[in-house]
């Protein structure tokens, strides 16, 4: 079964790739729309003049006749994307490649559209242009008996469409998989809610949510008192390939993804998806009650079984995963920064899911782990990409996962005296409404005090325009594209 999915999931990646090729098939290698066409004169600008020339390139052909200051006002995400394709990736894919189906005798078959070098030449080319790692790659090669093959910087611009438009199609499938699949999700239930532990309304609460909950859990193939079997059932690969069946052809992400429509939700939506099951990766378990003793209607499952796996300020090896892949949906975010502005759904997604998550009593150190490495690493790189700057910690649209950041660290060190210490309901919350208190009070110091500064931004005017459908900002590029 699993290799029958995975074989149907190579033809609907073949499929998704394939059919966004007609454009090139039948009118060439050619860029076309407005911006896309920008898109690659950027690129090459980047590709003749490296990366300090272009954060620093002032362009008087665009926005004409004032002129444009390019490097700070592009998202260079796809740019760097594409030179690096260019430059690195593809002469040493393709010269690998070629190598080893010489090698074995089959499979060496590389783009026609490549054009073949010496890989000696060419590292003697790239030592004089004092590009010393890829001449010292190139001759690594030439060493192996490997040729240099590259392709031309408009035809990978022309593809970069296409493949990443596949990419997002097997993200996307990801995704849907890991959602679908009982990877230690089966005894998620049984946690509660936050609201549980409060007197009177947590006993109500038990009461009338217990049969709800239990029959939700049930139907969402979470019952605990099911037959543990296969994490990777029918019903999950089933809806990984009907997902990757829809993304694939769907017209929304077609559109944005055809070759030669160098934009830049073409490779976004690659990386936001890539984020969205690095996330939800992030946060799978394992068998976390196998050896805790729980009785029916027992009210602290949670609590015991963060006793079994992070008790006191230890760490067990799942939150370190949790951390891992948090860190790496950082990365990703980060690549979803470098290419789009559409990044700032991305981190209010994943912090209101995060978020809600504590709300509904479903608080462990995995989480803490996973949201507490996605969000460092994923905003101090952030602040990296010229057009954004220090905006993810002032800009009010991205305020909220900033506050659900502080928040979770403030739950988790709770919950960590808690399991270390054997606090009573009493004796967390006090410590709750202890801590809780001081940090509002410091919080407010410091908003109090940075506000009148100006320090926060406002919110922008494509937001303003979607709630307040009347707000206009007299640019007619904004008011228009206003999403």
């Amino acid at each position: 079964l699993i290799a029958t999915s995975f074989y149907y999931a190579n033809e609907l990646l073949t499929t998704a790739y394939t059919a966004r090729l007609k454009a090139v098939q039948d009118y060439g290698y050619i860029i076309h729309e407005f911006d896309p066409y920008f898109n690659f004169r950027a690129a090459q600008y980047l590709y003749d003049n490296g990366w300090k020339s272009f954060v620093n390139w002032f362009d008087y052909m665009s926005w004409y006749p004032l002129g444009r200051p390019v490097g700070t006002t592009i998202y260079p995400g796809m740019q760097v994307t594409a030179v690096f394709l260019t430059k690195v990736w593809l002469p040493i894919w393709f010269g690998v490649k070629q190598w080893f189906g010489q090698l074995v005798g089959f499979g060496g078959s590389i783009s026609s559209r490549a054009v073949t070098k010496s890989a000696l030449g060419v590292s003697t080319t790239l030592s004089g242009s004092g590009s010393t790692v890829m001449s010292t790659v190139a001759t690594l090669m030439a060493s192996f008996g490997m040729k240099w093959n590259e392709m031309s910087l408009n035809d990978v611009c022309c593809l970069v469409p296409a493949w990443f438009g596949a990419l997002a199609t097997l993200t996307t499938g990801l995704l849907a998989l890991e959602c679908s699949s009982s990877f230690g999700y089966n005894d998620g239930n049984r946690f509660g809610t936050f609201l549980d532990d409060i007197p009177i309304i947590g006993y109500l609460l038990q009461k009338i949510m217990t049969p709800i909950r239990n029959f939700v859990a049930h139907y969402a193939c979470m019952d605990t008192k099911a037959t543990k079997g296969s994490s990777l059932q029918t019903t999950s690969l089933l809806s990984m390939l009907a997902t990757m069946f829809f993304m694939s052809v769907v017209p929304a992400h077609m559109m944005r993804s055809v070759a030669g429509g160098y934009d830049n939700e073409s490779v976004a939506m690659t990386a936001m998806t890539l984020v969205f099951w690095l996330w939800t990766r992030s946060l799978r378990g394992g068998d976390p009650i196998s050896d805790v003793t729980v009785a029916d209607g027992d009210d602290n499952v949670g609590i015991k079984i963060r006793q079994k796996q992070d008790r006191g300020f230890n760490v067990s090896s799942q939150t370190r995963s949790s951390f891992l892949y948090g860190a790496l949906a950082g990365l990703a975010y980060f690549n979803m920064v470098a290419a789009w502005g559409g990044y700032v759904f991305v981190i209010n997604l994943v912090g209101a899911h995060a978020g809600v998550l504590i709300l509904l009593g479903r608080h462990s150190s995995k989480l803490h782990a996973a949201y507490s490495g996605f969000y460092v690493v994923g905003t101090a790189l952030a602040v990296q990409v010229p057009v954004v700057g220090w905006t993810p910690i002032r800009s009010l649209e991205q305020l909220g996962p900033l506050f659900v950041f502080f928040g979770i660290q403030f739950v988790e060190y709770c919950e960590r005296v808690r399991t270390r210490d054997n606090l009573t309901r009493s004796q967390i919350w006090l410590l709750r409404v202890r801590i809780g208190g001081l940090v509002a009070l410091v919080g407010a110091i410091v908003i109090t005090a940075l506000w009148p500064t100006g320090y926060f931004g406002p919110i922008s005017s494509r937001v303003r325009g979607l709630f307040v459908p009347h707000t206009k900002t007299g640019n007619p590029l904004v008011d228009s594209v206003a999403e």
